[in-house]
């Protein structure tokens, strides 16, 4: 069986976040075909029931964990380098030296994320990355609504990041990435298209699978990763400008927040009448199950959102803008709803929450939709045709 070593930036596990819940599940997919190792990075201390779960997937784990200082010195250091700072972050010698030892060993190395090809950049072998979404895309839209310093950060990394996508994509074999969006965005700079397939997100198994149990509550809910500037702006944005507008009609609506890592800014919102934050919950699902409509006003981001999906697929109406819908092969006041101006948000939510009758006809449609494009049996069909093109099956 040949082998193929996969490397990541962090712990795929647990699954929160688009790009866990993404690696995991292409290790699991591969697995059936190949034997399947993880080389990951960690900061800090190292759950060992979290190995053990990948351990479930994974041939072998090779887990190198470095104390956070380590991380921000690397950033540092990066400040003076032509490559990105996520990638100096994430970059150790003895990763590097591990790497330089047992390459030979595999048919193909999978490099999750930009910030893991410089490990086997200057390697030859077979070699392939997902770069997940166009990160330079994001970036040039999150300055749009950063403020202070994040304004120039964005501005600064930008520089440095787009030439290395596009640098990333004309020397691996095959660069992955979630819609066509993202892959346009890089061809419109200089990349190869040819050299970029769109393979989008997938809704995990458990998910598409679900028992149907919970009773609706009148409640609306996001998911999200909470540390993740895009999911904080979101939750922000909405508790802000559109929910005290909700609240006034409907005064004993809720906004649930559910998701791992809430910054201290997230957690703020507590303080404003009907509004709840979980944090990380073992199923979060249940919340999006019981609320009567999922809402996602996201203002930056780059590929598919992963969220947005996991609602359609428990057959929940969602409200979302432009962005958020962006890449999702449906149709608006179909499989979702788009509105980017509060109160057109406002007004959306508001028919939804009076007419049970459309909430179920448009979580019907949105469910029809994942089944039909969005589950890894579909998406994992080409993840194995696309590696087995360069592996020669």
């Amino acid at each position: 069986m040949k082998k193929i070593l996969i490397l990541s930036s962090r712990i795929p596990y647990p699954l929160v976040g688009g790009d866990r819940i993404r690696i995991y599940n292409t290790a699991k997919t591969l697995s059936k075909n190949y034997e399947i190792d993880l080389l990951c990075l960690n900061e800090g201390r190292v759950e060992s029931d979290y190995l053990e779960r990948l351990k479930e997937v994974f041939n072998e784990v090779i887990c190198f964990s470095y104390h956070p200082l380590k991380f921000k010195w690397n950033a540092f250091k990066g400040l003076f380098l032509k490559k990105p700072l996520q990638v100096s972050y994430y970059y150790f010698k003895e990763i590097q030296r591990w790497i330089n030892e047992k390459y030979r060993d595999y048919d193909l190395i999978f490099c999750n994320h930009i910030r893991t090809v410089e490990y086997i950049k200057n390697i030859v072998c077979a070699k392939i990355v997902d770069l997940h979404d166009a990160i330079s895309m994001n970036y040039a839209r999150a300055r749009l609504n950063a403020k202070g310093w994040w304004k120039v950060v964005y501005l600064v990394e930008n520089r440095k990041l787009l030439p290395y996508e596009i640098k990333t994509t004309d020397e691996f074999d095959k660069s992955f990435i979630v819609s066509d969006i993202d892959r346009d965005y890089l061809v419109r700079n200089g990349a190869e298209r040819e050299k970029i397939i769109t393979i989008p997100v997938a809704v995990r198994e458990e998910v598409v699978n679900r028992a149907f149990k919970a009773k609706e509550k009148y409640e609306l809910v996001f998911l999200g990763k909470m540390d993740y500037p895009p999911n904080e702006d979101t939750v922000i944005y909405f508790v802000e400008s559109i929910f005290p507008i909700l609240r006034k009609e409907k005064q004993n609506l809720k906004f649930i927040i559910v998701g791992a890592k809430p910054t201290k800014r997230v957690l703020k919102l507590r303080k404003i009448d009907g509004v709840e934050i979980t944090g990380f919950m073992e199923d979060p699902f249940k919340y999006i199950e019981a609320s009567k409509v999922f809402v996602a006003p996201i203002r930056f981001g780059a590929g598919i959102q992963n969220k947005i999906l996991e609602a359609m697929a428990l057959k929940k109406p969602v409200v979302t803008t432009t962005l958020g819908a962006e890449g999702i092969e449906g149709k608006k006041g179909e499989h979702f709803l788009v509105a980017d101006k509060p109160e057109e948000m406002v007004e959306k939510i508001m028919n939804l929450l009076e007419d049970k009758n459309r909430r179920g006809s448009i979580g019907r449609r949105a469910r029809a939709l994942i089944e039909e494009k969005y589950t890894w049996k579909r998406i994992g069909e080409q993840f194995l045709k696309e590696i087995g093109e360069i592996l020669k099956d």
